[in-house]
């Protein structure tokens, strides 16, 4: 129980802040952060040189024995040869291919080598006397400061080389995980010891919150960019629905007029070709558009209206802003809806507003039914395929909205922009 209570005082800061570590990773066992087992490893391996740390100093303490003697050699082999590997499986974390791997091990193998020797009898590295007390060996000792410098300036590489895609100053922590481990190397150099274990839990934790930052940050980015699919894909159905929808009502006007008028026919045929020839270049843009274009793509539509000469369709036009983008074929299909659903036999006005408010755009297209009786059937304006389709693709596009207000004597839809669409 004594030896048990001297090394949890000697190691308390160490141990805690490898349990900050363990503890991040229950929390965050769900989320599969990438190399939790290797994470496990790297403080396994802490752990034994903990444990090797205070049984080495005990052992040196309890007597010069050749047991307390092998015991200490142990315990310092263990330790000088697991520093470097720490750091090492930090760097294999972040290294998918196994080639690297093999390379990068040789410091840690060389390593090894020469301090492992030391149970064999060698003084390389180190060699404790008969009266167990440590002694340096040759320059080679060395070697274990040189691999962790090196597995530390890889790491450095590997991690800005491998998150490049992310937010780069993330990376900012690798440089301080890079300059804690070499000030610790030097302390250690000066013969200035105590801090390596508490510097070494310090960069595992850094290291897995840094990880795991660049793992969640990927997580919403993939989210971003599954949404941005899926709302790209709901438009392309709505745009195709748009697409049907416009032309189908168009030929039936062209075959209304070929029935009764043969000449206003031609002509029709002759403006939808020229209308077909602006509206589908639109329908295949997923991109915002000026609001100059589009006011255009609206006259080309009213224009072939009124070719109809059994109903006199007028627009008036109130625009107070023309400087902002909007959604290719917005407003057409709201004019259509107003023409086909909101004017009376004869005809009527639809008007075209548009001004600022609030940081934002708005546009109110409004229908009146004329001054003759409407029919029984009369309805202003609707929640068809047109507006409800419109509804979604100004959402989807710029996060507007759309509103419909229907009185007795006409209906007037009001579309909201966000200013920060422009």
């Amino acid at each position: 129980m004594e030896l048990i209570g001297i090394y949890f005082t000697s190691n308390y800061p160490t141990l805690m802040i490898l349990l900050a570590v363990i503890i991040l990773m229950i929390v965050n066992r769900n989320e599969k952060i990438p190399a939790t087992q290797l994470f496990a490893l790297v403080i396994s391996m802490l752990l034994v040189i903990t444990v090797g740390d205070t049984v080495s100093e005990r052992a040196e303490l309890a007597g010069n024995s050749p047991l307390l003697i092998r015991i200490h050699t142990i315990s310092e082999v263990v330790k000088y040869i697991l520093r470097p590997v720490i750091v090492m499986v930090e760097l294999f974390i972040i290294i998918r291919p196994k080639k690297p791997k093999i390379l990068y091990s040789i410091p840690a193998v060389i390593n090894a080598f020469i301090f492992g020797a030391v149970m064999f009898g060698s003084r390389l590295a180190f060699y404790i006397d008969e009266n167990n007390h440590w002694h340096s060996g040759t320059p080679l000792r060395y070697s274990v400061y040189i691999s962790s410098v090196i597995y530390v300036i890889l790491l450095l590489v590997h991690s800005i080389v491998y998150f490049r895609q992310s937010n780069i100053k993330h990376s900012i922590i690798v440089f301080l995980i890079v300059f804690q481990t070499l000030s610790v190397s030097i302390l250690e150099y000066m013969n200035i010891s105590g801090y390596v274990n508490v510097i070494t839990a310090l960069c595992i934790l850094e290291y897995y919150i840094y990880l795991s930052t660049i793992y969640r940050q990927a997580i919403m980015d993939e989210n971003s960019r599954r949404e941005i699919d899926l709302a790209n894909n709901e438009l392309m159905i709505l745009r195709d629905q748009l697409q049907a929808h416009f032309i189908r009502n168009s030929l039936g006007m062209i075959r209304y007029l070929a029935k009764h008028d043969s000449k206003a026919c031609v002509r029709c045929i002759d403006e939808f070709s020229k209308y077909l020839n602006s509206h589908l270049n639109a329908l295949q843009s997923n991109d915002m558009i000026p609001f100059e274009q589009e006011i255009e793509n609206v006259r080309a539509y009213i224009s072939l209206v009124q070719i109809d000469y059994t109903r006199k369709v007028e627009v008036e036009y109130d625009l107070g802003t023309t400087d902002f983008m909007i959604p290719p074929l917005l407003l057409e299909p709201i004019v259509e809806n107003a023409i086909s659903h909101g004017l009376s036999r004869t005809g009527g006005i639809i008007s075209i507003r548009t001004y600022r408010e609030n940081n934002n755009v708005i546009i109110i297209i409004s229908n009146s039914a004329g001054s003759d009786s409407a029919p029984d059937n009369y309805k202003p304006l609707h929640n068809g395929i047109g507006l409800e389709n419109t509804r979604k693709r100004l959402e989807i596009q710029c996060s507007g909205t759309l509103r419909l207000d229907i009185t007795d004597s006409g209906a007037e839809v009001t579309v909201t922009i966000p200013q920060n669409t422009r």
